[in-house]
């Protein structure tokens, strides 16, 4: 049985100086000053994204291709990715 992966699009929103943060880094992985671990949120609606930054990025991610590294649910308006996303699959829009 062939397995075709399902990369979607996703929306990340956040500050310029997090971008650029996130540029020095090369990785999209974010870091939470309230928790030592690191997660992404990400958002299948861009004005959602818009919501938490001046910077809109879209995000190419495929949920399906290791489900224990996020808590992706079909149809949920938010999730969190536990592993760092290489910024060859994100592009800023705003």
């Amino acid at each position: 049985m062939e397995t075709t992966k399902k990369i979607k699009e996703f929306y990340h929103g956040t500050s310029e100086q997090t971008w650029s943060d996130i540029q020095i880094e090369g990785v999209l992985f974010g870091k939470r000053p309230y928790a030592k671990s690191r997660c992404t949120y990400l958002t299948p609606d861009i004005e959602e994204a818009k919501r938490y930054g001046d910077v809109v990025l879209r995000v190419l991610y495929d949920p399906a291709e290791h489900p224990d590294m996020n808590n992706y649910v079909e149809g949920c308006w938010q999730f969190r990715v536990y592993e760092p996303i290489s910024l060859i699959k994100v592009f800023q829009l705003l």
